[in-house]
């Protein structure tokens, strides 16, 4: 199976440097389960996966539901980090769900 994915809306890379995926285009809903398949490939034996979101242009409330229940997933000694841009509105959007208090989730701005 391969690394990346390539559909219409959205690009999945794995990060060079880290353990994780880079999301180019726009993340919908229907991207649930090859976002979740790289995300699965990348969990080894790291402490944090990354997942950079800063050349999105949008993210569905589906898509990021999809992260939030694969950093659920996580062992509690793992991390799943969501670097994203501000106009993502990632903060606000996980705190009106209280996805906020997800221990094993964080977000970093770019």
């Amino acid at each position: 199976m391969s690394d990346y994915f390539i559909d219409d809306l959205m690009v999945i890379t794995p990060l060079s440097q880290a353990p994780g995926i880079k999301l180019f285009g726009q993340v919908t809903a229907d991207h649930k389960v090859p976002l979740t398949r790289a995300l699965l490939r990348c969990r080894g034996g790291h402490r944090e996966v990354t997942v950079d979101l800063t050349a999105v242009d949008y993210i569905s409330q589906g898509a990021l539901e999809a992260l939030v229940d694969v950093a659920r997933t996580l062992p509690s000694s793992l991390c799943l980090t969501l670097r994203a841009r501000p106009e993502l509105g990632l903060q606000s959007r996980l705190a009106a769900r209280g996805w906020h208090a997800v221990e094993s989730l964080q977000i970093r701005e770019a």
